[in-house]
């Protein structure tokens, strides 16, 4: 498998959902579970027979159901590589290489724990060339900041906040990719957010702030 890396002249960067496709997020609803948490569940209609899931590299059904609840994180880094440089991997493809290296680890029973960051950080710094820098304890009014043209921010927050109104949200649990500040809003790609608030939504900082753990990774173009 040959891996380059070079800057997109385009530095906008494309909407990728960790369905696979726009039009399969609304078969996904999030709804909660227990006060301690959220859980994903399907509509009657099943998106595995809507999607091309073996276009995406998954070898099954079954696998497409388990890991595309798990890669929004994986979603936003497609993003970036799509928007920044040349390289095209399917889906599964790029999980199994973020598996070899413990981005994530799955557990006997069969949980998975991650995306880590700290692997995953280190992982794309030395296979695409990207600068990455661990954001922790800080406001997104802060983190924001960094943010313009070639820098991008892997945010941590409630897979909630596809439902801006919700009440009480939890904080974290769920990855987007913050690449725009405009006028005191922020700018997104939700991976697994409604069709209508998906690519490039856009919230108040104060409004992002409560579905917000404080937590991500600024993420920098290769020079």
């Amino acid at each position: 498998m040959s891996l380059s890396t070079f800057p997109s002249r385009d530095i906008t960067l494309p909407y990728v959902s960790q369905w696979g496709s726009l039009d399969r997020n609304d078969e996904v609803v999030m709804r909660r579970a227990a006060p301690s948490g959220l859980d994903v569940f399907l509509r009657p209609t099943d998106p595995s027979q809507l999607h091309d899931w073996a276009s995406d590299g998954y070898h099954s059904s079954e696998e497409y159901l388990f890991w595309s609840r798990k890669v929004c994180g994986l979603a936003c880094l497609q993003s970036l590589l799509h928007g920044w440089t040349d390289v095209r991997l399917p889906m599964r493809e790029l999980l199994a290489l973020a598996l070899d290296r413990g981005c994530y680890v799955v557990e006997p029973r069969g949980n998975v724990r991650g995306l880590i960051y700290r692997p995953f950080m280190a992982w794309v710094s030395a296979q695409f060339g990207f600068r990455c820098q661990l954001v922790e304890n800080t406001p997104i009014q802060a983190s924001a900041r960094a943010v313009r043209p070639g820098r991008a921010l892997i945010a941590s927050v409630s897979p909630e906040i596809r439902d801006p109104a919700t009440r009480a949200p939890r904080r974290g649990g769920h990855l987007v990719l913050v690449h725009a500040v405009q006028g005191g809003k922020v700018r997104f790609h939700d991976p697994s957010g409604y069709s209508h608030n998906a690519d490039s939504a856009s919230l108040p900082m104060r409004v992002f702030e409560r579905f917000h753990a404080g937590r991500g990774i600024l993420i920098s173009a290769t020079s």
